[in-house]
């Protein structure tokens, strides 16, 4: 049986911390998602996009000693010497051009973490329940037994204590996998869920990102973290449609020429005045928050 051209990831909800023994709780890689498919014709690796990235990572080539007919679910990771992903690090290496690939896979190797099998030798196992793709998975990964490929190692049940060692050492969250569920391309269901620990901040609104003549993609926004204000970026996630039409009244009675203070980048600006509550991951090196989510209006 020959290879699907290509295979839309499983996605996952948004979940809280818990336990449960029909659960399987691994870390929560923080990377970019790559399916690789091994046939005749070698070895794809495709981003959510369906773009192929073989080439971008060239220290990967090894990947195509899988099985024949093989398709793994994974993350392209950079790992710092402490064994965390560095993030920033493995962005660089995806908006490195293909001529330049040789040289950024020396100076930040990349490392592939497998955690699901979707394919093995021609056999698809999409329908068979999650338990039985690890199996097979963790015997196709020691079979190979490359340094750069890694497989996600997890705990059954307990939950609560993975997502607290994960929080005290900083990492990104861990995922909740139902061990009976099916691979579900594309889909975004219960089976699977990311925990995140997140952070809130209480932010300034210096303006907004047009959308239209009606609408705006995203508030442009400012805190003072180091006892400056300073702009963090733009936050467009947690509206809801009223709460997006509440904030477009707020806006326009505030409209004015000029940011509050420089924000190094476009938007149409508002009057001091408008204060928001902020959920994100982390400050990133750049200062802006890092998958920041609108929560809600400060008033009074």
């Amino acid at each position: 049986m020959s290879l699907p051209e290509h295979i839309a990831p499983m996605l996952c909800r948004i979940g809280e911390p818990f336990d449960g023994d029909a659960y399987w709780f691994e870390l929560k890689w923080d990377g970019v998602r790559a399916i690789s498919y091994v046939d005749e014709r070698g070895l794809r690796l495709h981003g959510r996009r369906r773009r192929d990235l073989a080439t971008r990572y060239p220290e990967l080539q090894f990947l195509a000693s899988l099985p024949n007919d093989t398709i793994v679910d994974g993350e392209l990771v950079v790992l710092q010497p402490d064994g965390r992903p560095d993030f920033p690090a493995i962005l660089r290496r995806e908006n490195t051009p293909a001529e330049r690939a040789a040289a950024a896979a020396k100076s930040h190797p990349v490392v592939y973490v497998a955690f699901d099998l979707l394919w093995a030798a021609g056999t698809r196992l999409l329908d068979e329940p999650l338990s039985v793709r690890q199996q097979a998975l963790r015997t196709i990964v020691d079979g190979i037994g490359h340094p750069r490929l890694l497989r996600s190692d997890g705990v059954r049940g307990q939950g609560l204590d993975l997502f607290a060692a994960v929080r005290q050492r900083g990492l990104e969250g861990i995922v909740a996998k139902r061990l009976d569920s099916r691979y579900r391309p594309g889909e975004r269901t219960d089976a699977w869920q990311k925990i995140k620990p997140t952070q809130v901040v209480q932010c300034l609104v210096l303006g907004y990102e047009p959308d239209g003549e009606r609408d705006f993609k995203s508030l442009i926004i400012a805190t003072d973290f180091d006892g400056v204000l300073a702009c963090v970026g733009r936050v467009g996630s947690g509206f809801t449609v009223a709460s997006k039409n509440d904030a477009w009244e707020r806006l326009q009675n505030l409209r004015c020429d000029a940011p509050l203070i420089e924000a190094g980048m476009t938007g149409q600006w508002v009057r001091p005045g408008l204060y928001c509550s902020v959920s994100y991951l982390e400050r990133m090196a750049s200062g802006s928050l890092r998958a920041p989510v609108f929560l809600g209006w400060i008033d009074g």
